[in-house]
């Protein structure tokens, strides 16, 4: 089962009717109230992912699911101003961002750094991002790539060092991270599309 596309922007637009959309869909596909709800908040959660990616956004939002098992997408061009570019080159010289509080704002800060036009941005370990790793999966022949939570949490796990242990606190206190099995970002251009699983 799928549900149509719905447009959203980061100004509010178009996202209360997605989220009833999910609760209709999550019921109607069998999913009990307390289920219904975790789906909810997931989409709610990655709205405000969206809100935090740099700049003004456009996206498409839509849940597929099947056999308990839901994927809620998010997929729209990200622009980068020169303010935000700015911004953003600027961080690498200073070899870390105070801004990235928490997972949310490190996986903002990734994807920002990911869209930067190649030798503009810096190196994911110069802004502290060090566990957000490089990219998981490399498309041959193109400039995009894809990263996964579960992925990350490896990694977490294999490190024994400080940073890694509070990198994975961070993770813990993340209502994505607590409630959904897979976080997937992929990047092709200016292109981000957020795949968001949770089973039940």
């Amino acid at each position: 089962m799928r549900t149509e596309q719905i447009r959203v922007s980061s100004s509010g637009e178009g996202m209360e009717e997605a989220l009833q959309m999910t609760e209709k869909f999550g019921l109607e596909s069998g999913l009990i109230r307390k289920e219904d709800l975790r789906l909810r908040l997931l989409a709610e959660e990655l709205f405000g992912m969206m809100r935090s990616i740099v700049g003004k956004i456009e996206a498409l939002y839509w849940i597929e699911g099947e056999d308990q098992k839901y994927d809620i997408f998010l997929a729209g061009d990200v622009e980068l101003n020169q303010d935000s570019r700015r911004k953003l080159i600027e961080v690498s010289s200073k070899h870390e961002n105070a801004a990235a509080k928490g997972f949310m704002g490190k996986l903002r800060d990734m994807i920002g750094v990911m869209l930067l036009p190649e030798g503009d941005g810096p190196s994911m370990t110069s802004i502290g991002l060090m566990t957000m790793g490089s990219p998981n999966e490399f498309i041959a022949n193109s400039d995009a790539y894809s990263w996964s939570l579960n992925k990350y949490r490896e990694e977490l796990q294999a490190s024994d060092n400080e940073e890694a242990r509070k990198e994975n606190d961070e993770l813990e206190r993340s209502i994505v991270a607590s409630l959904a099995d897979e976080v997937s970002v992929s990047i092709e251009d200016s292109k981000v599309t957020i795949i968001v699983t949770i089973a039940f």
